[in-house]
């Protein structure tokens, strides 16, 4: 199942499917690691529609939940 990045849990491992964003946004998250097939941790959650930090190629970024919307995963079996 897909789901957007903003929707899974604290401590969770998902890979990355496709990304929903273009332009500039999409070539920063692009070079940050948000690709297909980069596996992805959330490492801290903040307030619903905040902001929360995720482990990406040894790096924790943060990312608003505008632009983790955007981003689809699917959860590792």
């Amino acid at each position: 199942m897909v789901l957007p990045l903003n929707q899974i849990d604290v401590g969770e491992t998902v890979r990355v499917v496709w990304t929903a964003c273009s332009g500039s946004m999409g070539e920063r998250l692009a070079d940050l690691g948000f690709v297909p097939q980069e596996e992805i941790s959330c490492v801290l959650g903040g307030r619903p529609g905040g902001m929360r930090a995720y482990l990406v190629r040894n790096a924790v970024i943060g990312l608003r939940d505008q632009n983790s919307r955007e981003i689809f995963v699917q959860r590792n079996s």
